[in-house]
């Protein structure tokens, strides 16, 4: 297993996880915009790798019709994320609802993490986190939740056995929460999830959660609340923080979950737990990013 830090890592890691892609390549994208990125796949295709993408029809509420045409144009086979997935209207109120994942997958071998396929993610001036292995269990797990997902049937459990799945990820982010000790969280945006937010209350001065100055007038008075409670709230200006981590002592969650109820609740999301030696790292990473934040 190999964790790199963005942006310093680059689009480097990712690119060579889609040029080592052996037999075929699933690639389940919120956005799949960089060049790069689009070049690389157009090169699988023309060695003989069966390339198939996923993405959300409707991220940030645009028609991604561009984004559509060029990755159509390299060969792979693209679809929109299906309508279990995508927002629409519920009588007179909108539902909003994505397909959020980021993460890809090739035999043996997978790429999972907070990144989207973009330039501001990959190098750009984004803080994320990827996870880049050759570990059948995740790779099969992942691989059954993109042929589910594909071909609009339901996920099932199995792979929960060994990912962080949305809908219904809120349990495994409190259990991650709940670890013993001191937790560092980074996020990008926080949210209802009443849950969520009861763990972070109760952990109290032994989290600290780290959010983008960005953050809406919503979520703001949320973090204000957190911090009347006693919890330890800063805000990062940069790099920007789209990262979605809470690290401890025992363990490390990293993945696509926000903590709102959409993400948690509705979305398709995908993440993992990490062991102890990349929650080390992950861990000093956040207590760095905290000593600059405000």
């Amino acid at each position: 297993m190999t964790l790199y830090i963005e942006p310093h890592a680059g689009v480097g890691p990712v690119i060579a996880f889609i040029q080592q892609a052996r037999g075929t390549l699933d690639i389940n994208a919120y956005l799949a915009t960089d060049r790069r990125i689009i070049q690389a796949i157009a090169q699988d295709v023309r060695r003989g790798i069966r390339v198939r993408i996923l993405i959300d029809r409707r991220p940030y509420g645009g028609r991604p019709r561009g984004e559509m045409a060029s990755l159509r144009a390299t060969g792979a086979q693209v679809r929109y994320a299906s309508a279990r997935f995508t927002s629409h209207s519920a009588g007179n109120a909108q539902r909003y609802v994505f397909d959020h994942a980021k993460y890809m997958v090739s035999g043996s071998s997978f790429e999972l993490g907070t990144a989207n396929l973009t330039w501001s993610a990959l190098g750009g001036r984004n803080r994320e986190y990827l996870d880049i292995a050759r570990q059948p269990t995740v790779a099969h797990a992942l691989q059954g939740v993109f042929t589910a997902d594909w071909h609009n049937r339901p996920a099932r459990n199995a792979p929960r056995q060994t990912l962080v799945l949305s809908p219904g990820a809120t349990p495994a982010l409190v259990a991650a929460i709940h670890q013993p000790g001191a937790v560092c969280i980074e996020s990008e945006e926080l949210g209802k999830d009443r849950a969520i937010l009861n763990a972070l209350r109760a952990k109290g001065a032994q989290a600290r959660v780290l959010l983008p100055t960005t953050l809406n007038r919503y979520d703001r008075r949320i973090a204000q609340g957190l911090a009347a409670d006693g919890v330890r709230v800063r805000t990062l200006v940069a790099p920007y923080l789209h990262a979605k981590l809470i690290v401890g002592r025992t363990k490390a969650f990293l993945g696509s979950e926000n903590f709102t109820w959409t993400s948690l609740n509705r979305n398709r999301e995908v993440g993992i737990f990490l062991g102890n030696s990349a929650a080390a790292r992950l861990d000093r990473q956040c207590r760095r990013d905290w000593s600059v934040a405000r």
